[in-house]
């Protein structure tokens, strides 16, 4: 009788462990990886949902810091309106939370079309992204809030110590025993602080990557801030760079067309007249009515560049007065207004996503080993005790039915 044919060594493995051959390794990420964020970060998609995000952050600053109809700010109404600014303070506070929550969900958002695009390799609708974030908006909406309870704390204890100073004899003399110790407390709020800072372009991704629970992604965004925090800071400072490049190319791209508007070397005075009168009208325009959508893309585009509203608003006057119909003039200003404004809100959703895609590379480098989950791991053991059996079977009829 032949002896039966030798068995493979995947028969005497033990069922519950997967060989390792049949999962794969998560990719080894780098620094190299981070030059990817500029194309990752060009997607309308995500540009639209950023300009969105930012308009939204601008216009609820601005309502908490322009003047209203009496003159002064909400801002300097509750600073200067009470005794005590502590009803500032906290109304304050509650305007930046509000403000952190914008700023997440639509981070968030923006992070989970960056997530499929960059690890599962696949262009997402605004209905199928959607469907992936709506789970997420639980922590969407806790982790900001509770990375702003760093400062928050910080900031209560200081004004703690600030009760405990005032108190007549006692509060001097406890400040000159425990100045020491009181340094030292400083020293961490400070680097918690700055901690909190970094995390901002973190957490999105995280949330995004990470399917666990919101105070569990608040550990994955301390941890990622701490492993490696002098690489964060490098990346953030290459990201800022890339952002800076390109929202000066496309500032540059803006100034050369107003050059042109405002050139003298045109055929016909008349029509550089004309141009220069559209400009001077699309600055009245950005200026007076459209000021605030348009005061971050005036930053981005023309920084340090304001406009002559008084100029420009005698040149609308003078055209009242014109034989032309003024609205000949007004009709391609306001037309370009729009445009610079919408062109301006796109460039700044531009350098938001890159710097939420420059966060995402930078924790899968740092944290290389979590962009795989819990479930995705239990995933690829049974893929691979499936594909086991599978090997099995196959060498099944080589084995004689007398063995």
């Amino acid at each position: 009788m032949t002896d039966p044919a030798p068995t493979s060594a995947a028969a005497h493995t033990v069922p519950s462990e997967a060989p390792p051959e049949w999962k794969p390794e998560p990719r080894q990420w780098s620094w190299k990886d981070l030059f990817t964020a500029p194309m990752l970060a060009f997607k309308p998609k995500c540009m639209a949902v950023s300009a969105v995000t930012v308009v939204l952050l601008s216009l609820w600053v601005m309502l908490f810091t322009q003047p209203l109809g009496g003159g002064k700010s909400l801002m300097d109404n509750l600073r200067f309106g009470f005794e005590t600014p502590v009803i500032f303070y906290i109304v304050a506070w509650c305007w930046t939370a509000v403000g952190a929550v914008i700023f997440g969900l639509g981070a968030t958002f923006v992070a989970t079309f960056l997530k499929a695009d960059l690890l599962d390799d696949e262009f997402l609708s605004f209905k199928e992204a959607f469907a992936l974030w709506k789970p997420r908006l639980l922590p969407a909406v806790l982790v900001p809030l509770f990375m702003l309870a760093f400062p928050t704390l910080i900031w209560l204890a200081l004004y703690a110590g600030s009760l405990v100073g005032s108190i007549p004899f006692v509060g001097p003399v406890l400040y000159a025993l425990l100045w020491a110790l009181g340094f030292v407390g400083a020293l961490f709020g400070i680097l918690v602080a700055i901690a909190a800072i970094l995390s901002i372009s973190l957490f999105p991704g995280i949330i995004a990557v990470r399917r666990h629970g919101w105070f569990d992604n608040v550990v994955d965004t301390i941890e990622a801030v701490g492993t490696k925090p002098h690489l964060l800071v490098a990346s953030l400072l290459l990201t800022w760079i890339m952002a800076l490049v390109a929202t000066g190319i496309a500032g540059g791209a803006v100034s050369l067309l107003g050059q042109m508007a405002r050139s003298d070397a045109l055929p016909g005075a008349a029509s550089s007249n004309h141009l220069k009168q559209t400009e001077q009208v699309a600055q009245v325009w950005a200026a007076e009515w459209l000021q605030y959508p348009t005061a971050l893309a005036n930053t981005i585009l023309a920084p340090g560049a304001r406009p002559e509203v008084s100029s420009a608003r005698h040149v609308m006057d003078r055209m009242d007065a014109e034989e032309q119909p003024a609205w000949i003039r007004w009709l391609p200003g306001l037309l370009v207004a729009v445009q610079k404004t919408v062109v301006g809100a796109l460039i700044i959703g531009f350098a938001l996503n890159l710097f939420l895609a420059g966060g995402l590379l930078t924790y899968l480098w740092v944290r290389e080993d979590d962009y795989w989950d819990e479930e995705d791991l239990q995933d690829l053991d049974q893929l691979a005790k499936e594909l086991e059996e599978e090997a099995r079977r196959a060498e099944a009829p080589a084995t004689p039915s007398g063995a």
